[in-house]
């Protein structure tokens, strides 16, 4: 079959196996992996799981680690652009080419796997084994690997040494896998810690320090790490904010003065995060490296004139930060939104949080199998909003957004901002 798949034939059937949907689970990648050789064995990797701010404490650490001429693997989702931005070497996506290779190594072995009667991987587990296969074959100095969800049951966990474990911030998503408090889910996230393997935390509520400190000392804690302490929490009582806005933030954290070019306060927080792991794991870091992070869909400011933000605020905890940092960095002003959703989300709470600072409300379905019919989304956002407008497609979300912008006009600042699901986020774009 070598040299007879498509790339369109190679996302055909990525997406027939992605209808199983999330299994959570070990089973079937382990199974997979031990017949492709068990790649990720060969690598170093920093493993980080989270709520919210993966992506980010994940690129932080990235561009450090670009910056003093490392070779740099990186594997997320959800993606924004392109399906193979997912695996990524410095920065750039995998080409077609190489994904088809790889996926036809990983379809012969599900092949022998389903003549055997053994579950077929789902489509989150045969990307993860792809990209252990890429970053083994290109022989990257590190991998930076971002738990798809939750932690102890999530494909990435197949990993049985990583050289550190970082967690961003923890809350509430992902309840109908996960649990319905905190705890519950800090104890699924914290799966993913390993013996003698270095914890670092964002500054997460104490309920969450604790579940990630528990599963520390029960995994074996400072054993064959080092003489020093290694289970780091980034301190907030270190911190001192020098100067924030929508062009990103300075900052002195630990007496060390940072700037970053990420707008948002919790993004300082990521950035801290990210210090920490750096400095537990080998003391070094280039400052320079930390103002060369971009992060499209993160409070991204994408216009001036009329000033145009997006952000991938896709649960409760995200949107109370987005809100935050509107506050924060742009204060009282006619809120145009633009939001798409998915309807496994707390959407009604997300709605109750911002859609009262809005003026008027543009809302689109997502391209997303889970995404949230406009119907049901306006329902709720009628509650708030007096001025609320279904649209078909997110251009014309934009197109209409942009033209109130010019209509409003007025004494107030006028503000288009688009939130919600990460799956539309990345077409939501103003052209001049």
């Amino acid at each position: 079959m070598k040299g007879k798949m498509t790339y369109d034939d190679a996302i055909k059937y990525i997406n027939e196996i992605g209808k199983k949907g999330s299994v959570l689970g070990l089973d079937s990648v382990t199974e997979l992996l031990n017949r492709l050789g068990n790649p990720q064995e060969k690598l170093r990797i920093i493993h980080v799981a989270g709520t919210n701010g993966k992506g980010s404490i994940c690129t932080f650490l990235e561009m450090m680690y670009r910056e003093e001429g490392l070779k740099v693997g990186r594997y997320i989702s959800p993606t924004i652009n392109d399906y193979l931005e997912r695996f990524q070497i410095d920065g750039k996506y995998m080409e077609r080419q190489d994904f088809i290779e790889y996926l036809l190594q990983v379809e012969r072995v599900i092949k022998e796997m389903d003549s055997e009667g053994l579950d077929t991987p789902t489509a989150f587990e045969v990307e993860t084994a792809i990209s252990f296969m890429y970053f083994v074959d290109k022989k990257v100095d590190i991998v930076i690997l971002e738990v798809g969800m939750g932690g102890r049951e999530d494909a990435t966990n197949v990993i049985k040494h990583p050289i550190c474990t970082v967690f961003a911030n923890i809350g509430m998503d992902h309840m109908q896998f996960l649990g319905d408090t905190v705890e519950k889910i800090a104890y699924e996230k914290a799966g993913i810690i390993k013996n003698g393997c270095p914890v670092v935390s964002y500054p997460n509520e104490k309920a969450v320090i604790e579940v990630l400190r528990k599963e520390y000392d029960d995994a074996g804690g400072n054993q064959n790490v080092c003489d020093k302490e290694s289970f780091i929490v980034a301190e907030t009582d270190s911190l001192e904010i020098v100067e924030e806005d929508l062009n990103g933030s300075t900052f002195i954290y630990k007496g060390e003065r940072y700037s970053i070019s990420l707008a948002g306060k919790y993004q300082i927080m990521n950035a801290i995060t990210a210090i920490e792991a750096k400095l537990m794991l080998d003391g070094s870091i280039k400052k320079d490296a930390l103002l060369k992070v971009k992060w499209e869909g993160r409070f991204e400011k994408i216009s001036d004139v009329p000033l145009f933000i997006r952000d991938g605020a896709h649960n409760v905890q995200g949107v109370t930060a987005l809100k935050e940092s509107l506050m924060d960095n742009v204060g009282d002003a006619d809120y145009i939104f633009i939001i798409g959703v998915l309807k496994d989300k707390e959407y009604e709470k997300m709605m109750e949080i911002l859609c009262p600072m809005a003026k008027t409300c543009y809302l689109v379905k997502p391209g997303n199998p889970r995404g949230l019919d406009t119907t049901l989304l306006k329902e709720v956002v009628d509650r708030y909003c007096n001025d609320v407008v279904k649209c078909d497609t997110v251009e014309t979300a934009v197109s209409r957004a942009v033209k109130r912008a010019e209509e409003l006009g007025g004494n107030k600042r006028t503000v288009i901002v688009a939130w919600g699901s990460l799956s539309y986020i990345g077409s939501c774009e103003y052209i001049n």
